[in-house]
């Protein structure tokens, strides 16, 4: 398949089974990553966990659990997926996600099995986007380099925005429906049978439902294939064949290699930073969202829509979005995404009253569109002896600084309320979110002088060229 404004590359001759093994992956891939993050219980995150009993700042520390699991073996896991394969990472980390939906299934409440089963349960789920962030794009983006397709790469990336905008608007909308004992006790009555559901019969309902998409993603892991290692211009492969069991201290030494590579990339790093700073307050906000949209006035069962609505949007600049990363420099795409991402922010602070909530359903756009350009521009930098572990690097860049960002909005969050006072000092610090942006963008604007990257490839359209 031809793609416009990608360099015409020869294309190897290799026997059809092996483009027919692409496809396969590929789709596969897009299967995986769909069921995956498929996560009916989302909408009622917070509330569902506090329905086990736990207090709130139970629940805070569970989160700092989950997100210490996965600063610590992102990089490794990705190194180690670089080396035995990056098929068995992706089979793990699959199996990983059950078990932590078993946890919460099978888990007694009341019980004090629970603060317990649910620390697991965070640090299992840790472990599974660890395990597979960076490993099942590598599998997926090597099975269409092997046959001389990797321009075909955004193509995929828009066919997984768009199966990902679909089934997370039927997530959303389903896992604010089950969750509630009223609507279901209503339909129950509506077709004749005898209701009575109370929350204790229907909270654990989106865990059920979860339960089945991590079924389906580890049954598409399974089926899953490892591609062969891409060819050199002289023929050799880039890598040797996975080994059978480098050892924990090969995934180190991959790790610290990669990582002094990426310090003598200049475009490497931009790539990476950039988006970490954009997805910083964005994240963060998105966090925050249903005190944002209880302030904005928007009524809580309305919460599931409101991500359904972003979803539909998704699924509406899929095609443009491509069009976009085959078309436009990558300077050019990383301005757009800032000034989008200011106007969001900006927003956002405003507090508009049920219109702020467009503001957003912006911002959900935008982080899509970062991990699009991402993926579409580290992919074309990087060799395959190391993708899986770069792509790693760039997991953990947004876990870091979306933790240091929480630390520093709760810090904010305390001084505002020394002056504002308590009931003013969310909207206040929300409302130093766009500031601080701006002020971020500088520095970064400083950062990337001193980096001195190709001028020349950051104004080339359509990025960065094929693979070295």
């Amino acid at each position: 398949m031809r793609v416009f404004n990608e360099p015409v590359m020869p294309v190897p001759k290799l026997p059809e089974p092996a483009f027919a093994a692409a496809d396969r992956n590929v789709g596969l891939f897009v299967a995986f990553r769909v069921l995956f993050n498929t996560r009916f219980y989302y909408p009622v995150f917070m509330v569902m966990f506090l329905d086990y009993g736990i207090t709130v700042e139970e629940f805070g520390l569970l989160n700092a659990l989950w997100a210490a699991a996965i600063v610590l073996l992102e990089v490794p896991s990705g190194a180690l997926a670089d080396l035995v394969g990056r098929r068995r990472l992706v089979v793990a980390g699959a199996g990983l996600m059950v078990l932590e939906m078993l946890l919460l299934v099978l888990v007694p409440v009341p019980s004090a099995w629970v603060l317990p089963a649910l620390a697991a349960n965070r640090i299992v789920s840790g472990a599974a986007e660890a395990f597979i962030s960076g490993a099942d794009e590598a599998l997926a983006f090597e099975s269409l380099a092997a046959c001389g397709r990797a321009g075909e790469w955004p193509r995929v990336l828009e066919r997984l925005l768009r199966a990902s905008g679909i089934v997370t608007i039927v997530a959303m909308i389903t896992g604010s429906l089950v969750y509630d004992p009223g609507l279901l006790d209503r339909v129950a009555r509506g077709i004749g049978l005898a209701g009575g559901f109370t929350e204790a019969d229907t909270f654990r309902l989106p865990i059920w439902l979860t339960l089945a998409s991590a079924c389906g993603a580890f049954a598409a892991a399974l089926a899953m294939r490892e591609p062969p290692r891409a060819r050199r211009a002289d023929g050799q492969a880039e890598a040797l064949e996975p080994a059978s069991a480098p050892g924990l201290a090969a995934a180190f030494h991959q790790t610290a290699t990669t990582a002094r590579w990426i310090l003598t990339q200049p475009l490497v790093l931009l790539v990476i930073v950039a988006g970490m700073l954009i997805d910083l307050p964005i994240r963060q906000v998105l966090v925050v969202s249903s005190e944002i949209y209880a302030t904005i006035g928007i009524p809580t069962p309305a919460f599931g829509l409101v991500s359904a609505s972003s979803a539909l949007l998704g699924l509406a600049v899929a095609g443009p979005l491509r069009r976009l990363a085959l078309g436009a420099s990558a300077r050019a795409n990383g301005l757009v995404l800032a000034a989008v991402t200011l106007v969001g922010l900006a927003g956002v602070a405003a507090f508009v009253p049920l219109g702020g909530v467009v503001f957003m359903i912006l911002l959900s756009t935008v982080l899509r569109m970062v991990v699009f350009l991402q993926s579409h521009y580290l992919n074309q930098l990087v060799d395959s002896a190391r993708r899986a572990t770069v792509l790693s690097f760039r997991g953990l860049a947004v876990n870091v600084g979306y933790g240091l960002g929480s630390l520093g909005f709760a810090a904010a969050t305390l001084a505002s309320a020394r002056i504002v006072g308590a009931d003013a000092c969310f909207q206040a610090t929300v409302g130093l979110l766009p500031w601080a942006f701006l002020l971020a963008c500088g520095g970064l604007w400083a950062y990337a002088r001193r980096l001195r990257p190709d001028r020349a490839a950051m104004l080339r359209p359509g990025g960065f060229g094929q693979p070295p």
